[in-house]
């Protein structure tokens, strides 16, 4: 694959062998607020090839972006956040930058990041919508003041026990959901069975944990008890100028232990009227939280009740602008770029797909332990339709049961002609790979 560089704006005419004339052209310039586990950069750049020239905003205290800075200084100029206010930020970007757009792919730092595009006028998160994108506690209060079903919320300090807690009336019942009030990934999230498994979860994460939140378990539909796929979507949307556009619905297969992905694709295997259900339920939390610029992740699970938002996350969810090229052709990344510009970008969606577009993770067992050996990959990768398959905890690598989807051993990454043959990559990955562990501890 090429990747085209951002053009840095020198024009030079020719006419014949002589240089006649030089000219400035200046490219729209995107602030990126960039981060681990973002979108590739590669994939960014190529997106912005045709599009605007990049402005990177890192955290250089976090390893991943010291060791990335070079890279990205290849794509444009880097500028090292870390510790700074909006005030700060503002001054970094002023001279000599003056972008034109602002997106970032991450959740840390979104707060920030609307405040300075507010002062900017640049389309982006609102100041409070970005707030309650980020914090569990305040979404949860803006979507149940808009009259939607939301459970009931307890915010957990990071000293506190459960003998300092009010329980009545922080969820509906048992059990319940803790997590962190910022966090993604599943990390730190935990099905709690009862006031002494918390008490015990709440020791275990030891005082320097996160700030968390106690929620009501969002029920389980009996009557999917059976299905292939989990009792969950998302729907993946973008938000131009106050217009909404649903691309898709992402399915996904059910979970492991503490709410651990172990894989989803595009499209979802829904009827009609549940596809139509989660739609509308998205739609109804878009305009709940005030959200008019943005792209848009929106978690949504099939209860007894009828569909109910998990939650809504004010970024590309992981792995869906890959799955939606795959399975569409849609180029997701260049969207957000146009958007983030304030162009006028509408979407008849959900999109029609030619294929579906997958990534599969095996998960480890919900321990602590270290990866021993891995056997068995070939039987997966020579499977039809798959592309890639990424070790990301080989031999040696420590897991620690508390840090969720994360630490997946390996990820696959392909396209099925249909759902028997996604079914079958499923199947292949937890029956045909065999993963050994040393040093093993239970929680």
């Amino acid at each position: 694959m090429t990747i085209k560089t951002p053009f840095n704006g020198n024009i030079r005419y020719v006419v014949g062998d002589m240089m006649e004339t030089e000219a400035k052209v200046k490219r729209p310039l995107v602030a990126v607020g960039y981060g681990p586990r973002c979108v590739p950069v590669m994939q960014l750049t190529a997106a912005a090839a045709g599009i605007c020239d990049l402005l990177w905003l890192v955290d250089s205290t976090i390893p991943e972006m010291r060791e990335m800075t070079e890279l990205l200084n290849r794509f444009g100029p880097v500028v090292n956040i870390a510790g700074l206010d909006v005030e700060q930020i503002l001054k970094e970007l002023s001279a000599p930058y003056a972008p034109d757009g602002f997106v970032t792919y991450l959740d840390a730092n979104m707060s920030t990041f609307a405040n300075v595009a507010d002062v900017l006028g640049l389309p982006f998160h609102s100041v409070a919508t970005a707030a309650a994108l980020t914090d569990k506690f305040e979404q949860r209060k803006v979507l149940r003041d808009a009259g939607l079903d939301t459970p009931n919320c307890l915010v957990i300090e990071p000293g506190q026990s459960v003998r300092d807690l009010t329980l009545d009336g922080a969820h509906d019942a048992w059990p319940a959901v803790l997590k962190p009030r910022s966090a993604q990934g599943s990390r730190y999230t935990f099905l709690v069975h009862d006031a002494d498994h918390l008490e015990r979860l709440l020791s275990a994460l030891g005082p320097t944990r996160p700030v968390m939140v106690l929620e009501g378990y969002i029920a389980d539909d009996p009557a999917r008890k059976d299905d292939s796929y989990a009792a969950y979507v998302s729907v993946e949307s973008i938000v131009a100028n106050g217009v909404i556009s649903h691309l898709a619905l992402t399915g996904r297969f059910p979970l492991a232990e503490n709410f651990r992905e172990t894989g989803f694709f595009i499209p979802a295997s829904l009827s009609i009227a549940d596809r139509d259900a989660a739609l509308h339920e998205a739609t109804t939390a878009i305009e709940a939280l005030g959200i008019t610029t943005g792209c848009l992740h929106t978690e949504i699970k099939f209860t007894p009740a009828g569909a109910r938002i998990i939650e809504v996350n004010g970024r590309i969810g992981g792995g869906v602008a890959d799955m939606l090229r795959r399975a569409a052709d849609v180029k997701l990344v260049e969207l957000t770029l146009r958007v983030a510009l304030g162009e006028a970008v509408q979407i008849d969606g959900p999109v029609a797909t030619e294929r579906i577009g997958y990534r599969f993770f095996l998960q480890p067992p919900d321990v602590s332990a270290t990866v021993a050996t891995i056997e068995g990959i070939d039987a997966v990768s020579e499977f039809p339709g798959v592309d890639s398959i990424t070790v990301h905890q080989g031999p040696g690598a420590g897991l620690d049961w508390k840090d969720g989807s994360r630490n997946h051993i390996l990820a696959v990454v392909g396209s099925a002609p249909d759902y028997s043959a996604l079914i079958a990559v499923d199947r292949l990955l937890h029956h045909e790979v065999t993963v050994t562990y040393a040093d093993v501890s239970h929680f």
